[in-house]
């Protein structure tokens, strides 16, 4: 089975994206191809190798004749509709536009018709949008899965006047992804969040993957820590559901128990895959608790060091753990008029299991009064999973 891997380490943005497709073999003339179907002059578009951080990348340079312009979400939508594109290219296009207009919509709470993207609807964010589409299609991976992303902290303009990093929008599109917090820059672009919402099937490791290719597209800055996202294409067997992982674990008998939260919230915020404590007996019977994490090889070091300087623990014990996961995906269900996602896991294209999200139904319980189990059962029952 094709995967690709999206390493967002310096975050993304529709041109590193795209820079990164074309760096591992998308053909440049399939991203033109596609960008020619559209009834939309005065722009341009150029492929360059840079370098950042001392890093070689593709850089994948938009420049427009005109201003930036606002278009509502039902205006690209039939733009993209009416153009001559394959069917492929139209539909991953669609389904990117469809995802960023629907959390427009959530984040101003407006009728998804009534959706006007501005920074996203300038003509340099559609050129994006719809090249990575072409360029997505023409290596045809059957399994994308996104690393953590790094999203940078601050305030930025926009449209709606100063926002928070990451965008309200962000964070919107990205609900299931692990984020990490890095720099005083936005990392991570409402553009670069749609495109990574709409093709990815998981967030997490790196699947076991033969390589193929490596892929490195650039940003505009040239930052101390390259400013790039890499992409990794390559090969993984039809019955691979085994996954890497590292188990990070230390007994802690002189620590506040009251700070135990916080280490466990952070450590999930740096990039953990999990972590939990379990009461545990010492010698001479001292009560303690024993903290487990489990993280990526390729993330043990920030969690490491969140451990050795947040708890009291002068030592660690790791060893090699496999993972098995299940299938993965979230779809929406109403609940008294408010959204609760559901998580679905299959197993063999079979839904196995499923789980509401609990803040999203705790949400719910407090606004309506309904006790929270029931709000479980009706978001189940909603989903097509529950009774």
């Amino acid at each position: 089975m094709k995967a690709l891997y999206l390493d967002c380490f310096s975050g993304a943005a529709g041109d590193m994206i795209l820079g990164a497709l074309v760096d591992a073999g998308a053909p440049e003339d399939a991203v033109r191809t596609s960008l020619g179907a559209l009834d939309l002059p005065g722009w341009e578009l150029r492929f360059a190798p840079v370098s950042r951080a001392g890093l070689r990348a593709t850089r994948a340079e938009v420049t427009v004749a005109q201003s930036p312009e606002a278009r509502s979400y039902v205006e690209i939508a039939s733009l993209i509709e009416r153009a001559p594109l394959a069917d492929g290219v139209k539909q991953r296009a669609l389904d990117t536009f469809r995802v960023l207009a629907e959390a427009e919509a959530r984040v101003h709470n407006v009728p998804l018709e009534d959706v006007h993207l501005h920074e996203v609807g300038a003509l340099d964010a559609i050129v994006d949008i719809i090249g990575c589409a072409a360029a997505l299609e023409a290596l045809g991976p059957e399994l994308v899965v996104t690393s953590s992303i790094a999203t940078g902290r601050g305030i930025i303009s926009s449209a709606h006047g100063p926002i928070p990093i990451p965008a309200p929008a962000v964070t919107e599109l990205l609900a299931g992804a692990t984020l990490t917090e890095r720099g005083t820059v936005e990392l991570i672009t409402p553009t670069g969040a749609a495109i990574i919402a709409a093709a990815t099937d998981r967030y997490g490791s790196m699947p076991a993957l033969t390589l193929r290719a490596t892929g490195y597209g650039a940003g505009a800055r040239d930052d101390e820590i390259p400013n790039v996202l890499r992409v990794l294409v390559g090969e993984v067997a039809d019955d691979e559901h085994d996954t890497a992982a590292l188990l990070i674990e230390c007994n802690l008998d002189d620590m506040t128990p009251e700070l135990v939260p916080y280490v466990i919230e952070k450590l999930i915020s740096t990039g953990a895959q999990d972590a939990w404590t379990t009461p545990i007996v010492m010698k001479k019977g001292r009560p303690a608790l024993k903290l487990a994490v489990l993280t990526a090889r390729a993330d043990m070091d920030p969690i490491l060091e969140v451990i050795f300087t947040e708890t009291t623990t002068l030592g660690l014990r790791m060893s090699p753990v496999t993972k098995r996961e299940l299938e993965r995906e979230w779809t929406d269900v109403d609940v008294e008029g408010y959204t609760v996602r559901v998580k679905l896991g299959r197993f063999e294209g079979r839904i196995a299991t499923a789980s509401p999200e609990y803040e999203d139904a705790s949400k719910v319980a407090r606004l309506t009064g309904l006790p929270l189990k029931e709000v479980y059962r009706r978001a189940l029952q909603a989903s097509g999973t529950g009774d």
